[in-house]
């Protein structure tokens, strides 16, 4: 039998991205799973950002499908890169709108409604390295996921009791439409890849792989578990050093 044979998991944000990847992979686990989203091939309309359109998905989402015990919070949006002078306030607002606001209300919606309903189960939000490890001009998107991440900590410790768990991934660099830009520029993937000890660019099913895991395991709860291959463990200089040394041993001769 599949792990989640008969859960029913909503994921907002679940038409693209890391979102669709993660509605794959819980189906593939036997969840019936449902992706909410504004735009895309998703099942019921939400704008995350909303609590009426939340309270009006998780209502239409239970009549169709039935009560959801496992959540996915996936939807977000890549705020506005900049420096924090150049910033305006109606970005930052729209920004923490989806990736916050959002979060906290797909979150308490559906906790609620498992709470009533006397399901355990587990959520996870995607937070990012970003919200760990900060970068020039990311201020507004690390802003937010920073806050997912210790919303996510303090969620765990009240929905303990009631047999909900709630973890946080943080991906690194991982190809979705949100990057895509960045991912066709060759210079970007040899440097990403230069800084990350697996090699290579993360995906939407390595990142949806890593929340199966965290979903599946009943003693992880409370953590924010970075899904980057490693990059956040090596600094720029770090980075330098492994490259020269890479090159260095390229270059000797066989034994």
């Amino acid at each position: 039998m599949r792990i989640f044979e008969g859960r029913v998991a909503v994921v907002s944000g679940g038409s693209s991205g890391i979102g669709a990847g993660c509605v794959e992979a819980l189906r593939d686990e036997g969840a019936t799973a449902v992706a909410w989203d504004v735009a895309g091939d998703y099942d019921v309309y939400c704008d995350v950002s909303d609590e009426a359109s939340v309270l009006a998905a998780l209502d239409e989402t239970e009549r169709r499908f039935g009560i959801p015990s496992l959540h996915v919070a996936s939807a977000g949006v890549r705020g506005y890169p900049a420096p924090i002078t150049d910033i305006p306030v109606d970005a930052w607002d729209a920004a923490f709108g989806v990736n916050v606001r959002g979060v906290f209300l797909t979150l308490r919606s559906i906790a609620r409604r498992m709470i009533e309903a006397g399901l355990d189960g587990s959520i996870v939000t995607v937070s990012s390295v970003q919200g760990v490890v900060p970068d020039p001009v990311l201020s507004l998107y690390s802003a937010t996921k920073a806050a997912v991440y210790q919303m996510t900590r303090v969620a765990a410790i009240e929905l303990g009791p009631h047999g909900i768990r709630v973890n946080a991934i943080g991906p690194g660099p991982t190809i979705t439409s949100m990057t895509q830009g960045l991912a066709e520029s060759d210079e970007w993937r040899r440097q990403v890849e230069e800084m990350t000890p697996l090699g290579r660019v993360g995906t939407p099913k390595l990142i949806a792989d890593a929340v199966v895991n965290v979903m599946r395991s009943e003693w992880i709860t409370g953590q924010c578990i970075l899904t980057d291959g490693g990059s956040s463990l090596i600094s720029a200089r770090g980075a330098t050093r492994a490259r020269l040394h890479t090159q260095e041993l390229s270059g000797r001769a066989p034994n």
